[in-house]
């Protein structure tokens, strides 16, 4: 298959080549520089061929083409002229060498994308191994602390219950369950990352209704908190998105589980759908405290590096975070962070849309 590929192309340049040289000479009714416009095609068949061979049979062949159609006398091959056999001779040594420079520089140019694309995917590994190096960091705290509440409510629970009043049994059992969910969320969140960390993992697209993700989150969390308020503003226009719908509604669910654990904030936390250009775009707002660094990157270092410096109400917030990061980046969109200017902080993501037809639409 290769060689048909490069007899063709061969072929095809070189073609190319002797019709162009035709016509400047009929043009010009007399020798002109057409060993130009053939090393010109062999420079092209050395750069769109494989290996060497090619290149120098085009040289070869281009010597006693030029010699044969377009030096005096036309229509005859001789080396009796003056001057004819060394410019034959300089003629072909300079195609050879234009062919071997060529070819060289193509195969340098395939060894560089090679190395190129070989460092890529080391990076990539090492960056993912930091990355569940961090993640483990991460959820050695946040796992321990919950179960060691729920071991400790509960055996409160099983050796005091004679004399614990109800009030105090209630208390206890609603720490266990709190505690519980956080487990629960932390699993959804590690079957998450490891779906789009793992290499060459493949994500469920569909072409999703964007308002209709955002629903089963805000539910979720207005039934874990009753005491939170949250108002969601969506578009009049469809925002169709090919999307993993599981993996967007998780990454709405921590950045409204984050807002409303870490801001100070049950009152008036936002969501808002909007359009920018090609790019459909869920905000998360709050009206709390701020953050401390609006890159989202640094800010999930921070508090992945520094668990020992931080309270347990950024439980969960770095792992949560880096799977939003994680799965926002396997959908080839963004992730923003920035504090608001009234106060309270702002993340956003967003995704590439699917455009939908005017008669979808009517």
């Amino acid at each position: 298959m290769k060689i048909l590929k490069n007899s063709i192309l061969s072929i095809a340049f070189f073609t190319l080549a002797f019709y162009l040289a035709e016509v400047l000479r009929r043009h010009t009714g007399d020798e002109n520089n057409s060993s130009l416009i053939f090393i010109v095609a062999i420079v092209l068949v050395a750069r769109f061929t494989d290996g060497y061979w090619y290149g120098i049979a085009a040289s070869a062949l281009s010597v006693f083409v030029v010699n044969y159609s377009f030096m005096y006398p036309f229509s005859h091959f001789t080396m009796r002229v003056e001057g004819y056999p060394v410019v034959a001779i300089s003629f072909f040594a300079a195609s050879v060498t234009v062919s071997a420079v060529t070819t060289r520089m193509r195969k340098e140019t395939a060894q560089n994308e090679r190395l190129y694309k070989e460092q890529a995917r080391i990076k990539l590994e090492v960056e993912k191994g930091m990355m569940r190096e961090n993640l483990l960091r991460a959820i050695s705290h946040d796992l321990r602390t919950p179960l060691t509440g729920i071991i400790g409510a509960g055996s409160v629970i099983y050796e005091n219950h004679d004399t614990l009043t109800v009030e105090e049994t209630e208390h206890l059992a609603e720490n266990i369950i709190t505690d519980a969910q956080w487990l629960i969320n932390m699993v959804e969140n590690l079957l998450s990352v490891t779906r789009t960390t793992e290499y060459g993992a493949k994500l469920n697209r569909t072409n999703e209704i964007f308002e209709e993700i955002v629903a089963m989150p805000v539910q979720k969390v207005k039934a874990r908190y009753p005491d939170c308020k949250i108002f969601v503003e969506v578009p009049e226009e469809i925002m169709l998105v090919p999307m993993d719908g599981l993996l967007i509604r998780q990454v709405l669910l921590n950045l409204l589980e984050n807002a409303v654990q870490h801001s100070g904030d049950r009152e008036n936390i936002r969501v808002k759908l909007y359009r920018d250009g090609d790019m459909a775009v869920c905000e998360v707002r709050d009206h709390g405290k701020g953050l401390s660094c609006e890159n989202i990157d640094k800010l999930i270092e921070d508090v992945v590096m520094n668990k020992d410096s931080v309270s347990d109400a950024t439980r969960g917030m770095g792992l949560g975070l880096s799977v939003c990061k994680s799965i926002i980046k396997a959908h080839g969109g963004f992730l923003e962070a920035e504090n608001a200017e009234d106060g309270g902080a702002v993340f956003k993501f967003g995704l590439k849309m699917e455009e939908i037809p005017d008669y979808e639409q009517q």
